[in-house]
């Protein structure tokens, strides 16, 4: 079952064009059968780095956002990304969906190691990435919380 995450409207990668209108407009969901956070996004002519084909920067991210959801959901609070690692292996398309996903395989104390992965619709394998993450203190996650647009569906990371 997905589970759709709230949006934060100022947010490059999950806000909203009116808010910001440079924002990529992602929706992240929680598949609960899978344990992990998934999105798509479909790059057009403003993402481009060269010869139609998406900026590594918004893979980039694509990828930083969707580890930092799935450490909040896998752990019940937010977090601050403390190291990215990204191994491109293949040139994303501009008009292609991209598949973005991500993973917690590893949690000590308030640091947590997710994995994530871009992908075409066919399964073809565009980035692959690593992430060390720090929990948000909890004052600053409850003013993190005030921030959001949680809808009535959405899975509220702080109340679950």
């Amino acid at each position: 079952m997905l589970r759709p995450l709230p949006t934060y409207p100022r947010c490059p990668v999950c806000g909203d064009a009116a808010a910001n209108p440079a924002a990529l407009g992602v929706r992240w969901y929680y598949d609960e059968n899978a344990a992990r956070v998934v999105g798509t996004f479909t790059a057009g002519g403003n993402h481009s780095g060269y010869a139609d084909t998406v900026h590594g920067g918004v893979l980039a991210s694509l990828l930083d956002e969707c580890l930092a959801w799935a450490c909040a959901v896998g752990r019940g609070t937010y977090f601050v990304t403390g190291e990215l690692a990204l191994r491109y292996k293949r040139a994303a398309p501009l008009d292609a969906a991209l598949a973005v996903g991500g993973v917690v395989v590893e949690a000590r104390g308030p640091y947590v190691r997710a994995d994530g992965e871009v992908r075409l619709a066919d399964g073809t394998l565009i980035a692959t990435a690593t992430g060390t993450f720090a929990a948000m203190p909890r004052e600053k996650a409850l003013r993190l919380r005030a921030a959001l647009v949680i809808g009535p569906d959405d899975l509220d990371v702080l109340a679950s």
